[in-house]
């Protein structure tokens, strides 16, 4: 079983592949399994050390389960535990994502990818103990939390680490927002708990805050071409800051991904926008977004294209292979 120490460098939070004019509520198997596992193979092959399924970009609320098992079980087949796949399993309560978490392990998937429930917000106690019921009924399923603030209405205080600690010993790993308690949640939880600062900033972020106490990274935009993201990662490791400033500085250079007076509103558009950055890159092709999912602003889509655009370039500089 899978501890914090097997979960090191990138983890690619993957999205879910659509087939071309299968966005809409009609469509019951919009999975474009043919791509899942190209891109699946494309990002192991890239360097990834870790993948995570079936979060916000990978459309979890937008999958019938039958769609979520099929890609899961795609994903699961052609990486063949060359690196850990953890499978999201986020649901309305705790008995269907304990009831999904074993379907999903069965398929062979190493952990699930569990936020918290999205109905009424949980109270610091609930949160705990919903992790901590997850552990007893799944005692053999390493669980990533999916601590984004802003989708699960969570600070994802100190205190709440401290608990998942003592109480929910199968969390090994959490895609970790925010980040500005890094140093005092590895106190309390890092000897069990292996934090995922976010995307390049929170690389960044996390190397100035604690260096080498963290040894695990999140991206979304890696998707784009996995390279530059991954050398960040490995720079980290190695405590190269001369290379670490490098790398940073060309990520840091990409174009946003929305219009600068954005703010809160991007929370709206993320899956669009993001899925729309992927293809234009060229690395992957995730096809559209699902319903609801599926409006995005011309203005918006401006600044998605040219992310991806830029974002491509980037990762076919770090890379020796043509983008096919």
């Amino acid at each position: 079983m899978l501890t914090r120490n097997d979960i090191k460098g990138m983890i690619l939070i993957m999205h879910t592949p659509c087939k071309d004019g299968q966005e809409g509520w009609r469509y019951e198997n919009s999975v474009d399994l043919d791509q899942t596992a190209k891109s699946a193979e494309k990002f192991v092959q890239a360097g990834v050390k870790g993948i995570a399924l079936c979060g916000t970009s990978g459309e979890c609320s937008a999958l019938l389960w039958e769609e979520k098992k099929a890609f899961v079980d795609a994903v699961v087949k052609i990486v063949r535990h060359r690196v850990p796949v953890f499978a999201g399993a986020t649901a309305l309560g705790t008995k269907e994502v304990i009831r999904q978490s074993h379907a999903l392990h069965d398929l062979g998937a190493d952990g699930t990818f569990v936020g918290l429930p999205l109905w009424q917000t949980p109270t610091l106690e609930n949160s705990v103990q919903f992790f901590a019921d997850q552990a007893e009924a799944s005692p053999n399923t390493p669980i990533m939390i999916y601590g984004n603030i802003a989708v699960f209405k969570s600070t994802f205080p100190t205190l709440f680490w401290e608990g998942v600690a003592k109480k929910a010993p199968t969390v090994i790993t959490a895609k970790y927002s925010g980040g500005t308690n890094l140093a005092e949640d590895l106190k309390v939880a890092g000897h069990q708990i292996n934090f995922l600062s976010g995307e390049a900033g929170g690389v960044y972020r996390a190397y100035k805050a604690v260096g080498g106490a963290a040894t695990g990274y999140w991206s979304t935009m890696a998707a784009c071409g996995p390279e530059p993201f991954v050398a960040l990662a490995d720079a980290v490791a190695k405590g190269d800051a001369d290379r670490i400033e490098s790398i940073w500085g060309d990520i840091k250079a990409l174009p946003g991904s929305y219009p600068p007076d954005a703010g809160a509103r991007s929370a709206s558009y993320y899956v669009q926008a993001s899925k729309l950055r992927t293809n234009t890159a060229g690395f992957v092709n995730v096809g559209p977004s699902r319903a609801p999912y599926t409006d995005l602003p011309e203005e918006w889509a401006k600044y998605a294209v040219a992310a991806g655009k830029s974002a491509g370039e980037l990762g076919r500089k770090y890379s020796k292979n043509a983008v096919s």
